[in-house]
């Protein structure tokens, strides 16, 4: 059953309710995806440029895949972009999951 906050979106301006898979975001599922993919990316050109990612960076990686999982999961009435939208994260996040599996060097060892 989806259920959805009164709460308000933590972004400026923004009104948007919080769908219950993003509560741990505090963010409404534009702004959700907006931060996400903006991190992804610039992990993604970090990367690519041979500099190393921090576990904190991985574990929050993981925490926007684990609220999309959620929010996919959730059942929720989402429109069929947004759900496409999640699941082009989710595949993102992989992908860079298997890139770091293989280039295990770029991975920080501290926090």
């Amino acid at each position: 059953m989806r259920t959805e906050t009164r709460l308000a979106c933590q972004v400026a301006g923004c009104e948007n309710s919080i769908p219950a898979p993003l509560l741990p975001e505090v963010v409404c599922l534009a702004h959700f995806l907006q931060t996400a993919m903006a991190q992804l990316e610039t992990t993604a050109a970090k990367c690519r440029a041979g500099e190393q990612i921090t576990t904190r960076t991985l574990d929050e990686l993981r925490m926007h895949a684990d609220c999309a999982v959620q929010f996919l999961a959730d059942g929720s009435k989402a429109t069929p972009d947004a759900n496409e939208q999640m699941l082009q994260l989710i595949l993102a996040l992989a992908n860079l999951h298997e890139y770091l599996s293989h280039h295990v060097s770029l991975v920080a060892q501290t926090r």
